[in-house]
Formats: C-alpha cells, structure tokens, sequence
C-alpha cells in the first residue's frame, strides 16, 4: 500500500545558453551553439527507508542558418537528448539513455506570394529495451498562397508525415521499475487551413494584432 508523505529537500532547476555568430565565408550566414540543462532531486520511501532520485537531462545543439537570398532561409540542426536518472537505494536500477535528433527546415518565397515551406526530423533512440530503439524520420511540407490587401488572406495545405512512420517511443523510470513504450500515433494526414490577418502588416510580414484561423483536416 502507499500513502502521501510531506518532505523536504524536494526541487527542480533548469537553465538554457546560447550563442550565435556570423559565418565570415558563407555569406549571410550564421551557426548557433546551444545548452539546456535540467536537473529534479525526488524522494519516495519503500518500506519507510528514504529513496533519493536523481534525474538529469543534458541537451547540447548546434544549428546552421544560412540565407542564399532574401526569399530562401534554410537551417539544419544537430542534438542529442542525455537523460540520467538514480536512485539511492538501487544504485543497479539506473537508467541512460539518449535521442539523437538531426533536423533540417526550409521557407522559400515563390512568385505570386506562394511559399513553400518543408521540415524533415530524423530521431535515432538509443540504450533503450530491445525493440525500443527505434529511427523515427519525420517529414512535413506545406504550400501556401497569399492574397488580399496587405496579405491579410492565407490559404494553406500542409502534409504531416509525408513518409508515413511517425511513432511514439517513451521511457519511464520509476523507483522500482523502468517502462519503455511504443505508441500508434496519428500518421500521415493532410490539413488545409484559412488565416485572416486582422493588422495591415498582413500575414507574409508575420504581423500581430490576432488572426482569425479556420482549419479543414
């Protein structure tokens, strides 16, 4: 049986740093190196002797921006995902694991006030149960048109999961146990989309003042 107990020496903190700086010999061009760190101390108690948990997530990222034109803005990504988690009283039962993601995104403005946009993620899942780690790429795409005075009209059509092997791989780790999952998640799938811009900067210039969105999927 369990019950709630108040304890003390319980927190969480976490932080992030970036820095960025231009490229010298790629015109128009930048890279961005990034930090996030979280660190959780838990406590839990199995037969009245205190259980410490210690959980630590460590996410270094480098990201390349470059911008060929004023109409073209491409970026690819690197990172990786550490996650540790101990315990005081079953040092055995600690967990490792990682999630390596390399991604890419890319905006394009064509004539006639088309854009096209398109993402593409590749996770690689790593120290996880056999038949958990598993290579998910993830890639979407979407052409919109813009139209009306000051842009303020935006009709969209956007392909999530174009390849079609989007799942879900999570882990839990708990005092006495650790759970891998594989979900079935929502695949492939198409959404067509209406922005009205209620500001005169208008939608192509990402103006603010509120927009009106009616979404068809």
């Amino acid at each position: 049986y369990s019950r709630p107990v108040n304890v003390s020496g319980v927190y969480a903190i976490n932080g992030d740093i970036n820095w960025g700086l231009p490229l010298k010999f790629i015109k128009r061009s930048s890279v961005n190196f990034g930090m996030q760190l979280a660190h959780s101390r838990g406590k839990q108690f199995i037969n009245s002797e205190a259980n410490l948990i210690s959980d630590w997530r460590l996410v270094p990222e480098v990201r390349l921006e470059l911008n060929p034109t004023e109409k073209l803005n491409i970026s690819t990504s690197l990172s990786t995902v550490y996650n540790f988690t101990g315990y005081s009283l079953q040092p055995a039962l600690k967990a490792k694991y990682f999630t390596h993601e390399i991604g890419m995104d890319m905006s394009w403005q064509l004539p006639a006030n088309f854009l096209l946009s398109t993402d593409f993620n590749y996770f690689i899942n790593a120290r996880r149960a056999d038949g958990y780690n598993v290579n998910v790429p993830l890639w979407n795409a979407s052409v919109s048109k813009f139209f009306m005075k000051y842009n303020r009209g935006q009709l969209s059509l956007r392909v999530y999961d174009l390849l079609n092997q989007n799942v879900g791989i999570t882990r839990t780790s708990n005092n006495n146990y650790i759970e891998d999952r594989r979900v079935t998640i929502l695949r492939r799938f198409f959404q067509l989309s209406f922005t009205f811009s209620l500001s005169k900067s208008g939608l192509n210039a990402g103006g603010g003042g509120g927009n009106i969105r009616i979404i068809s999927r």
